[in-house]
């Protein structure tokens, strides 16, 4: 008992609330604990304290913003009051009416099917929001039945002339019923009730009768004897416009002062000034000159001297003297649509360190007589017009000289005065102009380039057609090139991707100097037959010959004046003189004497 006893008080008491003792067999697998932070520690209760507050405010200040957004949540929406709370409770009770609803939608359709139905208020709302329209009229001359110009059209808001075919085109016009007033010097004047609706309002022709003086006018071609047609006579604000016969009457206002100055203008054609006595009923004439001007070299001074003309021999103008220091190889190119020409020469007498005379290459306008210097080089050759750019090969080295740019294909647009070089070469051994494209075939001697190529006269699309170093480029046809190629021959068809070998030489191997006019509709080219020159004229479309001319000396150069008329030379002992022909009709009319130079020629290399 004692024992037990004994053991009883060995025992470690036990403390309420907490854990019972570990035994020792389980406790020595376990890690030791950790130690606890002494009571004396670093821990300051007054900042433990003061953090405790800070917490505790922070942690109210959520609550009560959280209890406010809810309370919020819960609260009764406000209902309109006043004015508002009436106009709310109008479209309520509306909306829950569906007699009421019903009626009001098919009020507003009715109302606008009503305004859309009935003009005035249709075009009254149109016009208010601002829509407008527009309108066009023909006004033709009732005893000619051709279009008046000058007519006077006011319509609504807004009023202006006819133009040249009597039509006249007005915008931004008010929509609704107004009047159409059409007055004119010399005519009855129309008023017409019309209706502008939304759109272009086309209302047609109308024809005014003439209440004052007329005057018939007869205006024909000065070579064909053909009318033209559309050429228009005026005399201030009068006017008239001639009928495919060329036919035109003027009708004068009675109280014109006489005579009176009479305008004829007609397209491509030199505008023609008449005086008209009043008193003088019969019909009057007028023949029409086109109004490109013809260029030529003449050495009646001694020198070498450029002159322009028209082509019926008046206005002669000197544009462009000699300078005394030009050789007989001068060259000559007229543009093809406007007064221009190409002129190469060594008039401006400059020379190289050798003192060898040099070529100069200028632009020269045939109305006014200004020049542009283009280049400067030991020698220049005109390829070809092609639109506004001139093609032209130069030498920029001495004969001699072993230098791969020694030549240069140049292309020049003078509308811009900007030169590109196309190819270059030690020398060329040909090059011409085809159908508005370059060919050219440079020489062997220029390594990494022989062949036969072809370029766009702006540098692109160049191709080298042919592999082979090229000798001749000869053309027999418009469209088809023969190639000499060593002791081969080759043939060429214009547009195609490469050369076809031929068997043997061509039956002839005479080069064909083709001058397209603007549209390279047609193309002038002269053949020589029984020892005379033959003008041909060849057609791309149906790809004709037609002869124009056959006469002994004609030669190159021959161009387009315009593209009815032709220009070639007679060289003769007789005469060296430029003809000009209508291929509509009429015998050739000699323009001038001339000194004898070269324009668009066989290709030669130096």
């Amino acid at each position: 008992m004692a024992d037990s006893k004994k053991k009883e008080d060995n025992k470690t008491p036990e403390i309420p609330g907490t854990a019972p003792p570990v035994p020792a067999h389980i406790a020595a697998t376990l890690d030791p604990p950790h130690e606890s932070k002494p009571e004396d520690s670093n821990d300051d209760p007054v900042v433990d304290e003061a953090v405790d507050d800070i917490t505790k405010k922070d942690a109210d200040e959520v609550l009560a913003a959280e209890d406010e957004q809810l309370a919020k949540a819960f609260d009764p929406v406000k209902k309109p009051t006043g004015f508002r709370a009436k106009l709310a409770g109008f479209f309520k009770a509306w909306w829950n009416n569906p007699k009421a609803r019903y009626g009001t939608i098919a009020g507003v359709v009715a109302l606008v099917v009503l305004v859309a139905a009935v003009p005035q208020s249709r075009y009254f709302v149109l016009n208010n929001v601002g829509v407008r329209s527009s309108a066009s009229v023909v006004v033709i001359d009732q005893s000619t039945q051709q279009p008046l110009k000058n007519v006077e059209i006011q319509l609504s808001n807004q009023s202006g002339k006819t133009d040249s075919d009597g039509k006249v085109t007005l915008k931004y016009i008010k929509l609704g019923s107004t009047n159409l007033v059409i007055t004119r010097r010399a005519f009855e004047t129309v008023t017409k009730k019309v209706t502008v609706g939304w759109g272009s309002n086309p209302y047609g022709n109308f024809s005014l009768e003439p209440t004052g003086s007329q005057y018939d006018f007869v205006l024909t071609d000065f070579l064909s004897g053909k009318g033209v047609a559309k050429a228009e006579v005026s005399a201030g604000e009068n006017n008239a416009v001639a009928d495919d016969e060329g036919t035109a009457v003027l009708t004068v206002d009675p109280n014109e002062a006489s005579p009176l100055e009479v305008t004829i203008k007609a397209e491509g054609y030199r505008d023609e000034v008449v005086s008209l006595n009043l008193d003088d009923k019969s019909a009057h004439s007028a023949k029409l000159v086109p109004s490109h001007k013809h260029s030529f070299v003449s050495k009646r001074s001694g020198k070498f001297d450029l002159y322009s003309i028209d082509v019926d021999g008046k206005n002669e103008k000197l544009i462009l003297p000699g300078s005394g220091t030009e050789g007989n190889n001068i060259t000559v190119v007229p543009h093809p649509a406007d007064n221009v020409v190409a002129l190469a020469s060594s008039r401006d007498n400059n020379r190289n360190k050798e003192g060898f005379l040099l070529t100069n290459l200028n632009i020269v306008n045939t109305s006014t007589g200004d020049k542009t210097m283009v280049s400067t080089s030991e020698n220049i050759q005109i390829i070809d017009w092609i639109g506004d750019r001139l093609i032209f090969v130069q030498i920029v080295a001495g004969a001699s000289a072993d230098n791969p740019n020694r030549m240069r294909l140049i292309s020049y647009d003078f509308e811009n005065n900007v030169q590109k070089e196309l190819a270059s070469s030690n020398y060329f051994n040909d090059v011409l102009s085809a159908g508005g494209v370059i060919y050219y075939a440079p020489s062997e001697s220029t390594a990494g380039v022989m062949g036969f190529y072809k370029t766009n006269a702006d540098g692109t699309n160049r191709v080298n057609l042919f592999g082979k170093t090229t000798y001749n480029i000869f053309r027999n046809t418009y469209d088809q090139l023969t190639l000499s190629v060593g002791n081969e021959w080759y043939d060429y068809k214009l547009g195609d991707k490469a050369a076809n070998k031929l068997s043997g030489a061509p039956a002839s191997q005479q080069n064909r100097i083709y001058q397209d006019d603007s549209g390279r509709k047609q193309s002038l080219w002269i053949d020589s037959r029984d020892g005379k020159g033959v003008l041909l004229r060849y057609d791309t479309a149906s790809q004709e010959d037609a002869v124009l001319r056959t006469q002994s000396g004609l030669a190159n150069p021959a161009y387009w004046l315009n593209d009815n008329y032709a220009v070639y030379r007679i060289n003769t002992d007789q005469e060296t003189a430029d003809y000009v022909m209508n291929l509509a009709g009429g015998e050739p009319r000699k323009i001038s004497d001339v000194t004898n130079t070269t324009g668009v020629g066989n290709w030669y290399y130096y």
